[in-house]
């Protein structure tokens, strides 16, 4: 358990960001959690991330030599890892994602857990039939986990097309972890 440096709030390590300083005080994201160091975490919740300023930073002075302000240029450096790591993943993953509303909906019906990723410009008659059908899977007691992403532009750019409203991937650890990153990505685009 790890507790966040901004809401105070006690989580699992592995699901929060860690935090380290360099030696010239920049704080940098250790998103795999493999860089050397003490380290501080960031649970990336919603209030969280609006309320993450440079003052909230604060506190990393008494365990480290910080320079402030630097809250900008972290938030920028987050999104940039993240956006990196979830290529990296998407191109493990993206061959066997059922990319597009047909391939979704034929892949919705075996009984494998899938994990939906849904564009949040998507038209509504195709967020209404994937949550539908999200849904009924939920019900039936088959995993299914719907993840509202960036953008059609973004997801296609993920999955080497040009774009794409809806995919699914077969459930993983890679494909939770990659959940968990694009839900941490999307809180990044509306902090920011």
């Amino acid at each position: 358990m790890r507790r966040c440096i901004i809401c105070r709030q006690s989580l699992p390590a592995d699901a929060m960001l860690r935090l380290i300083v360099d030696e010239e005080g920049q704080i940098w994201p250790d998103l795999l959690r493999q860089l050397p160091g003490r380290g501080a975490y960031h649970c990336m919740g919603d209030g969280c991330l609006s309320a993450c300023s440079d003052k909230r930073l604060q506190v990393l002075k008494k365990d480290f030599s910080v320079v402030l302000p630097q809250w900008e240029a972290l938030r920028l450096r987050i999104e940039h890892v993240l956006d990196k790591q979830q290529q990296r993943m998407f191109s493990r993953l993206g061959r066997t994602a059922a990319i597009g509303r047909d391939a979704v909906m034929h892949r919705l019906w075996n009984n494998a857990p899938v994990v939906l990723l849904l564009a949040e410009d998507a038209g509504d008659a195709l967020v209404r039939q994937i949550q539908d059908a999200a849904d009924k899977r939920g019900h039936a007691g088959d995993g299914c986990e719907l993840v509202r992403v960036a953008g059609r532009d973004w997801l296609g750019r993920m999955l080497g097309r040009d774009q794409v409203a809806v995919a699914a991937l077969d459930a993983s650890a890679m494909a939770g972890k990659l959940k968990q990153y694009c839900v941490w990505y999307g809180r990044m685009k509306v902090s920011g």
